[in-house]
């Protein structure tokens, strides 16, 4: 998801297994993300806190900031499930869905 912040967020993001979602900017500069159309790590982890996320994926980040960890930081603030600070051409395994039979699990469709 890469957006700003709108009723649509948390709508799509209504417990979802996986969600990858920019956040662009941290809290501090949370004006600069408002204005530019995007999502802080603050507020897309208590998004994902409020709508029951299990996994949490954090992308899009702006190079203004040198240590992705902040992201992390600022995200776990706010989000206690499972969180990956994304790094370019990462690959992120995509959980098993939480409502299938326990048979399904792991099963590749």
């Amino acid at each position: 998801m890469d957006t700003r912040m709108c009723d649509g967020v948390p709508a799509l993001a209504d417990g979802a297994d996986l969600l990858v979602v920019e956040a662009t900017f941290l809290h501090a500069d949370g004006a600069l993300a408002q204005q530019h159309g995007h999502l802080t790590a603050r507020r897309a982890a208590r998004v994902a806190a409020e709508v029951g996320v299990r996994t949490l994926v954090l992308t899009h980040f702006s190079q203004r900031y040198p240590d992705p960890r902040a992201f992390e930081d600022e995200a776990r603030a706010e989000y206690g499930g499972d969180l990956v600070v994304a790094a370019d051409l990462q690959q992120v395994p995509v959980p098993p869905r939480a409502d299938a039979p326990a048979g399904d699990r792991g099963r590749d469709g």
